[in-house]
């Protein structure tokens, strides 16, 4: 039998859309038991949690409503770190340093958990910090990211928390495997063909120093290639493209276009586009949309690579993720509502495996202009293979181990969007043929093992 958990609160109606947007969040999170819905009922006598600061023996949320009213958005943030009795630790956001103590205790939260929710899930501070600190992809530089700059952007900050929060207010103890969906982005066809890429490539050997083996390497794989003894490095798709159905879902995005040096790597009406397509479709994936470098900042080149990428896979378009996970908070989401995208899976880091958003389940972003979600469903991305790789040579660590502990600690009560690229399993590689055996040996054993 279903149970309304009864909320009242003390907030401000400047303040109602926020909170609404939290509470309906809440009850839409997977890990939510189901007989349990909140309720916010100002009206209601018997109450099972209040959301203020001067309640007496009510269960009680403290209220800090930072991020509720906006008064104090350049202000910088703090994390302060709350224990739970079973050694767990959760991390507040506020514009003030919270003195530590208990994450319950005496019917009483720690602190205001609807409040840093709203902060990670809505993405606050990236809609509202200033253009100076907005990188090359268009949104706060990832170093500024309040998960990043305290280390506790690897686990979900957002799922781990409303998971103690259910556990204390049903009185069960909540773990689920972890579920997977896989993605691939697809940048770049060939690394050898026609010959002038092949002759670019070796050139980029010579000026990055990767040494003579290479080279020699290089030189004898494309000998093979031209022989058709073998394929191109980055033709991977007959081994990327999962067949089984696992997954939760699976989906390949395709580029149509553009106008920058990033862009134009193939032209989708090829056949091998096609063909790419195709086999993709065989195998149940749904096709998305890659837009160009620029795409997600003019609408009217995004229309025309959306219709282009319609027109060859013959089906509506209607996923997305951004190329370089570009974005604008002011202009990119926008196009997704007018332009039928219903999904995007963009909310991922370029440099660090983890959850940008503190959950890796779908659900709506805010839309801070009209007070209200938007419509489509944001996939955040949790892991991408470049991420790791970028880390690996950052840090000296080993590609596979540092893949095989982030997905290891990640195993129960959360949601996982994986994404591939089919030139990053180049076999000339180190860190493609790693990449090759843990994607073919072991990916689906530590996912579903």
């Amino acid at each position: 039998m279903r149970k309304n958990f009864i909320i009242q609160h003390q907030l401000p109606e400047t303040a109602l859309s926020r909170f609404h947007y939290v509470v309906k969040f809440i009850n839409a999170h997977p890990l939510k038991p189901t007989d349990l819905l909140l309720v916010v009922d100002n009206g209601a006598s018997d109450i099972d949690l209040f959301y203020g600061n001067n309640s007496n023996n009510s269960l009680t949320v403290p209220t800090d409503a930072c991020f509720i009213d906006d008064s104090n958005i350049l202000e910088q943030f703090h994390s302060t770190q709350f224990q739970h009795l079973d050694d767990r630790s959760f991390f507040s956001v506020s514009h003030q340093e919270l003195n530590k103590r208990p994450f319950f205790k005496n019917n009483k939260f720690g602190f205001d958990i609807f409040n840093s929710i709203f902060f990670h899930i809505s993405r606050y501070e990236e809609y509202y910090a200033p253009d100076a600190k907005n990188g090359q992809a268009g949104w706060l530089e990832e170093d500024q990211h309040f998960l990043v700059k305290n280390g506790l952007y690897e686990n979900p900050a957002v799922d781990q928390l409303l998971v103690a929060f259910f556990e204390i207010i049903s009185n069960k103890k909540l773990e689920q495997k972890s579920t997977y969906a896989i993605s691939h982005d697809v940048d770049i066809l060939t690394r050898f063909t026609p010959n002038f890429k092949f002759f670019r490539s070796l050139a980029a050997t010579i000026v990055h120093r990767r040494g003579w083996s290479q080279l020699v390497n290089s030189i004898a794989y494309f000998k093979q290639m031209k022989q058709q003894l073998t394929e191109d490095p980055y033709d991977y798709f007959t081994t990327l493209l999962r067949e089984e159905n696992t997954w939760v879902s699976k989906q390949i995005f395709m580029m149509t276009g553009g106008n920058t040096k990033y862009d134009n790597k193939y032209r989708i009406e090829d056949l091998a586009a096609k063909n790419i397509i195709q086999l993709a479709k065989d195998r149940g994936y749904s096709i998305g949309l890659h837009p160009s470098y620029n795409a997600g900042f003019e609408e009217q080149r995004f229309v025309t690579e959306q219709k282009k990428l319609a027109d060859v896979s013959k089906q509506t378009v209607i996923n997305n993720r951004q190329h370089w996970l570009r974005w604008s908070w002011k202009i990119t989401p926008y196009l997704f509502e007018k332009n039928g995208i219903t999904t995007d899976s963009t909310m991922g880091y370029n440099r660090y495996l983890g959850f940008r958003c503190g959950t890796g389940f779908p659900y709506q972003l805010y839309d801070f202009k009209n007070k209200k979600a938007f419509l489509w469903i944001e996939h955040p991305m949790a892991f991408m293979e470049s991420s790791a790789i970028h880390r690996a040579q950052r840090t000296g660590e080993n590609l596979t181990v540092l893949i095989r502990n982030f997905l290891s600690k990640n195993k129960t009560n959360t949601h996982l969007m994986l994404n591939f690229h089919n030139s990053n399993f180049d076999p000339l590689l180190d860190t493609g043929r790693q990449l090759r055996h843990f994607y073919e040996k072991e990916l689906l054993a530590l996912c579903y093992g």
